[in-house]
């Protein structure tokens, strides 16, 4: 959906006009940074169109631009208070989305999950199909030891303009801003569900949920003589198999076993659920299920 909204890298004659009025201003094309001086139409035409394409048309011009001017920029009103601001609101709205789709992640990955959707790399990323280079004032720092990118900077201009919409429009907006444009990305979760030891964590695991102690199988093999013998090992609690997982030992079959146990565990996603802060918007509103936490070994 969003490669759909800049399918070019090209630039309008308006913001041609507004380059050449502003040397500084900054695209991926020019490999610049801008400086707004002035505030006429050709130099907010960047900033308008940026705008028209996230559907901001309703934001007041002056705090989109603020939210636009990086925190380097000393001295202008720049966005430190909007970044601030925004990363919480960003972190909020996808900390309570991803605990109420996979309710029993282990801290490490759901952590992981989060980063995955609300980090720098990946704001960047989206800031960037969006058109936000076109649209930024930074300053890159002179101290060579200060370490400032400008992937840094289009992650903190995205965080800033959540901000911008949370504080002028409110939370509803903030987060349906939020949900279209961050959350809305197809994310696995099962590699950032793997740790390093699965059947001694897989053990701590069922005894915790009180269950029995887990139990590999070998289900099926073929080759054992041979130079490439595949064999395929099961894990199971009592009659209930937990995992399954081939190898070309029983060491590497039973490893993969319970990893696989706990992906299936761990990575139990609800297809239907109301997030808390829809709960205002329902008749009845039924928490979602907390989940337990993580495993301690």
């Amino acid at each position: 959906m969003l490669r759909s909204l800049t399918k070019t890298n090209s630039i309008s004659a308006q913001a041609a006009a507004a380059i050449s009025k502003a040397p500084r201003f900054a695209s991926a094309f020019l490999h610049t940074q801008p400086a707004y001086a002035d505030n006429t139409p050709e130099d907010n035409a960047p900033i308008h169109a940026l705008g028209a394409r996230l559907g901001l048309q309703s934001l007041d011009s002056s705090i989109l631009k603020q939210a636009l001017t990086h925190k380097s920029l000393v001295g202008q009103k720049n966005n430190a208070t909007l970044e601030f601001i925004g990363k919480r609101v960003s972190g909020l709205f996808a900390t309570e989305f991803v605990h109420c789709k996979y309710p029993t992640l282990h801290p490490g990955a759901l952590n992981s999950t989060l980063r995955a959707f609300v980090g720098n790399k990946s704001l960047n990323k989206i800031a960037t199909e969006v058109g936000l280079q076109h649209t930024i004032a930074w300053k890159a720092p002179e101290d060579e030891s200060v370490k400032l990118g400008h992937a840094t900077v289009m992650a903190d201009c995205m965080n800033a303009l959540i901000g911008a919409i949370y504080q002028e429009q409110g939370q509803d907006a903030a987060k349906k801003f939020i949900h279209d444009f961050v959350l809305s990305r197809d994310f696995d979760v099962k590699p950032v569900i793997k740790v390093e030891e699965p059947k001694r964590h897989l053990t701590a695991l069922l005894k915790q949920l009180n269950k029995e102690p887990a139990n590999s199988r070998l289900l099926s093999e073929t080759g054992r003589a041979s130079s490439s013998p595949v064999f395929v090992v099961g894990v199971f609690s009592g009659k209930n198999k937990l995992g399954e997982g081939f190898g070309s030992s029983l060491k590497m079959a039973e490893f993969r076993a319970c990893q696989d146990a706990l992906t299936s565990y761990y990575g139990q996603e609800q297809k239907d659920f109301t997030l808390p802060s829809d709960a205002e918007n329902v008749d009845k509103y039924v928490a979602n299920p907390l989940g337990n936490t993580q495993a301690l070994i």
